[in-house]
């Protein structure tokens, strides 16, 4: 961030007249979003945080989705424990759910506003955080400007960028380097991303690598079961995964139920074709449709899901691996003891593969990918020794919610304060 008494560069004027133009689409996400979530107030979170102030000096937690919600939740509870008084957010409707059914009412929950610079000023100035813990890619330039102009101390948490963030053309790159400027210090995956943010502007000393959050392991139950049948799971997929994946299975694993949860569940029309395509007969959870004996394909267009679809599942195909994506997160379905399957694009995950070792299969391309859960289909057995030894290597690891801790107490309230709050 800027220096005491220096001037905040602004995002530019390109991008206030690019977020002007898009306000009213905004406006129409945000509304259709929240209905599709039963999430009725979610639009009118999203523009008027409250109408009294409320309780400032909190430290503001903000993370993504369900994903990044259940990521950081052991960090929030460890300041929590503390005694810290937290503002926790997200983006979606579906993680506002998660925080508020996993949390209750130990903190305080909202959903971040549509990035404008006057909607993200009036919320800084209703919720007056003393300090922002930001996870991962969560780079929204307007509040993050307005939270740099009124000096609370930003920080990244998991920080991360992928190659193709490097690859952008001149503005994305300009704005990406202005928005990295409001941050104070950088709490780094690995020694890769910490070279990727020095390349995009960040200050070595401000640059300190912890190792991955989502590395620790997760204790909790399992969710309930969502599909009675045995299934094989194609996780968070993008375009043209999901055609590329019905296309190369011919008589492979024949006798399995096909779950596909897509990465953008707006996409279930689009894949749904694909699925008649390739003349199989379909069920989509979005329309409440029962899975038969006669189903085929399971389309699990739906948010917030995606745990509990993997953690009943025989084998877990990752998606976001056989496209330019780079891959997805394989600490989730390693702590839940699936047997993985990932593919040969894995730009964001190869340090994940590298501590799981034998916990996940990498594969080639998609013929391999078929042979592989073929083989692992037939033999349960393996498949289990496969999610086992995901399991054995996750255990294995640190504590990396301790090392954010520790980098996070510069910024956190003395135990003296604490106690006489």
């Amino acid at each position: 961030m800027a220096e005491q008494g220096a001037q905040v560069t602004s995002p530019g004027f390109t991008y206030r007249l690019l977020s002007t133009v898009l306000f009213p689409f905004w406006l129409l996400h945000a509304w259709q979003h929240g209905r599709r979530h039963a999430e009725h107030d979610y639009l009118g979170l999203r523009l008027f945080p409250g109408r009294s102030g409320a309780t400032g000096g909190r430290i503001w937690v903000h993370a993504s989705s369900v994903g990044e919600v259940r990521a950081i939740a052991p960090l929030v509870r460890r300041l929590l424990e503390r005694g810290e008084s937290i503002l926790f957010t997200s983006f979606t409707a579906t993680g506002l759910q998660t925080i508020r059914r996993d949390f209750g009412d130990t903190l305080a929950s909202a959903v971040i506003p549509i990035d404008f610079g006057p909607v993200c000023r009036q919320f800084l100035l209703y919720h007056r955080p003393r300090l922002g813990l930001v996870m991962e890619t969560e780079l929204w330039p307007a509040l993050l400007h307005q939270a740099a102009r009124r000096r609370i101390p930003l920080l990244q948490v998991n920080a991360r960028l992928s190659s193709k963030t490097l690859d952008t053309g001149p503005f994305t790159r300009d704005l990406l380097t202005r928005v990295l400027g409001y941050f104070d210090r950088f709490l780094a995956r690995s020694e890769r991303d910490r070279e990727r943010l020095l390349r995009l502007g960040a200050r070595a000393e401000d640059v300190c690598v912890l190792g991955n959050i989502k590395s620790l392991r997760d204790e909790s139950p399992p969710p309930a079961r969502l599909v009675e049948r045995d299934y094989l799971l194609l996780a968070s997929s993008h375009a043209g995964e999901e055609r590329k994946f019905l296309r190369w299975r011919e008589n492979r694993a024949s006798d399995a139920l096909i779950v596909i949860a897509p990465r953008h569940p707006q996409r279930g029309d689009e894949i749904e074709r694909d699925i008649a395509a390739a003349r199989l007969s379909c069920a989509r959870r979005s329309h409440d449709e029962p899975v038969t004996e006669q189903t085929d394909v399971y389309l699990a267009d739906t948010l917030g899901e995606l745990r509990a679809l993997m953690a009943h599942a025989r084998v877990v195909v990752m998606g976001g691996s056989f496209d330019d994506t780079g891959g997805h997160n394989l600490i989730e379905p390693a702590n839940l003891g699936c047997a993985i399957v990932t593919g040969p694009s894995d730009a964001g995950i190869r340090d994940d593969i590298k501590m799981l070792g034998e916990g996940v299969i990498q594969v080639g391309d998609m013929h391999q990918c078929w042979k592989t859960v073929d083989d692992l289909w037939r033999d349960p057995a393996r498949a289990t020794r496969l999610g086992q030894r995901a399991r054995e290597r996750l255990a294995q690891q640190p504590d990396p919610v301790q090392a954010y801790l520790d980098a996070l107490e510069p910024w956190l309230t003395p135990p003296a304060s604490r106690s006489s709050q």
